[in-house]
């Protein structure tokens, strides 16, 4: 079920015009040179003129609709973050979008906040190792928890007895249960993260990733489109990624 309202977004024309099928690169930036391109009724010739999700753009005198959209789910248990599967549920079944699909992933037993775009850019933006983007989850653990494990995650926890992780915060909530916020997805990773501390995780939920947290009016299973604000905040991440590397 999807509620709320679309996001205004905002790219550079050619980029759209790829993504409605014009052509590659060139070929869509030759199009929008020969002035076949109207914005607004106004002729475009430069192709990196950006436009948003709230203008008219026409094609060769034909009206077209924005192509992309970027999707914040609240993933119910059971669901895998595929297309299709012979044996369990996928969070595409809720989407019903054939070219969308999740930026990272979630493992079947995991709720909360998944990201689901057909933006092929943005999406290999947030998912690069390099830039570091941030991950909450709301962790349930099966037995007390002791406050020196704040200083091992944050010193970064071995995992399959040879792989160390990344610095990582915890945050302590109740003996039971937990925050912990990291910049890496590694498989399982903070399940095994806990493991290696003699704790099994029993449940796990992703409350933020990249600065945008998980709408708490969602239920499990429904998805909305992000907000303006919500999308700035990844364009405001990815520019200060930039500017580290």
């Amino acid at each position: 079920m999807i509620v709320g309202e679309e996001e205004i977004v905002i790219k550079d024309i050619y980029y759209v015009l790829m993504k409605c099928g014009y052509g590659n690169v060139r070929q869509c930036k030759n199009i929008i040179r020969q002035k076949s391109v109207f914005i607004n009724q106004i002729c475009i010739d430069n192709p990196l003129f950006q436009v948003s999700s709230d203008d008219q753009i026409v094609v060769n005198h034909k009206l077209i609709e924005w192509p992309f959209v970027y999707y914040m789910l609240n993933k119910p248990k059971g669901y895998i973050c595929a297309h299709k599967d012979q044996q369990w549920p996928c969070v595409m079944d809720l989407i019903k979008k054939d070219d969308c699909y999740c930026v990272g992933r979630l493992d079947r037993d995991t709720t909360g906040l998944l990201l689901i775009t057909n933006d092929v850019n943005l999406s290999k933006k947030l998912l690069l190792p390099q830039n570091h983007i941030k991950k909450t989850y709301f962790v349930t653990v099966d037995s007390p928890l002791k406050q020196h494990l704040i200083k091992y995650f944050r010193d970064g926890i071995v995992i399959d007895f040879k792989i160390r992780c990344q610095s990582a915060q915890l945050e302590i909530i109740d003996s039971y249960h937990c925050y912990v916020t990291l910049c890496e997805g590694r498989y399982h990773q903070v399940k095994k993260m806990f493991l290696t501390c003699g704790y099994h995780v029993v449940e796990l939920k992703r409350v933020s990733f990249a600065d945008i947290l998980l709408d708490e009016q969602l239920a499990e299973g429904e998805y909305r489109y992000l907000t303006k604000r919500e999308f700035q905040k990844l364009e405001i991440i990815l520019s200060q990624t930039k500017k580290r590397l």
